[in-house]
């Protein structure tokens, strides 16, 4: 489990020195996360190096939702003056990534 965790902080650690170094907006925990999918997907790292790390984190994944909600908490004032804007952003966005997904999932189904 400790090589696990070692192989997801180092992506994370990789991710967020290209963000530095690059100056992307893209976050350096996303760079990250594409990168080890790569690995993943090159064969370069194996999935059992890292899977128990990453279904102890899938497990408590709830939890790491707590900070962004209280900070949700702290802001109602902004909340409730940028609402209808923030709730528009949202849908649309959910409803692309919802779509790309699906379109995604499409494209690996089909027979080779």
């Amino acid at each position: 489990m400790l090589r696990a965790f070692v192989i997801i902080l180092l992506f994370l650690f990789i991710g967020e020195g290209i963000q530095t170094m690059v100056s992307l907006s893209i976050p350096g925990n996303v760079i990250g996360m594409v990168l080890i999918f790569v690995g993943l997907q090159a064969k370069l790292i194996k999935l059992e190096w890292v899977k128990p790390a990453s279904d102890s984190l899938t497990r408590y994944l709830a939890l790491f939702f707590v900070p962004p909600g209280v900070g949700l908490l702290l802001h109602l004032s902004l909340l409730s003056q940028y609402g209808i804007p923030i709730l528009l952003t949202v849908g649309i966005s959910f409803l692309i990534t919802l779509a790309s997904t699906a379109y995604v999932f499409h494209l690996s189904q089909k027979p080779k």
